[in-house]
């Protein structure tokens, strides 16, 4: 089987879907913060479902998007590093039940950045960093 640029934009529409399906519980499970995550994820699983008929509006979108995604990736994974060690000097002191709620933004930003960076790099490697360039 050839890879394509249709094959290799079809697997990452893919994975924006699998990555929304996933998140989209655990961020559920803390409804206070879904409000804001909610309609990001529904985002996600559109881009997803747009990338099987890919064309050069739907690149813009995806660079768009993962620029927009990547710094808060890079926010809740620190935030959640923080909590972590918070939890530990809360743990010394005789507390910290809840302390392994930090891996919760880690585990789900992980996916998301992880999404972000193969999102940029497909895209961008597709199209050769021209923002002229034909799609697909």
């Amino acid at each position: 089987m050839k890879w394509t640029v249709r094959t290799s934009l079809a697997l990452l529409g893919v994975a924006h879907c699998v990555v929304a399906v996933i998140l989209l519980p655990i961020s559920m499970f803390f409804s206070v913060l879904s409000v804001p995550v909610l309609p990001g994820l529904i985002w996600l699983g559109i881009l997803g479902f747009r990338l099987w008929n890919p064309n050069i509006k739907i690149l813009r979108a995806l660079r768009i998007t993962h620029f927009v995604l990547l710094p808060f990736a890079v926010l809740l994974i620190t935030f959640g590093l923080s909590a972590l060690r918070a939890a530990e000097r809360r743990a010394a002191t005789g507390g910290g039940l809840m302390g392994g709620f930090g891996y919760i933004p880690i585990i789900m930003e992980l996916f998301a950045g992880a999404l972000s960076v193969v999102s940029l790099w497909i895209s961008y490697s597709r199209s050769n960093g021209s923002r002229n360039a034909e799609c697909c």
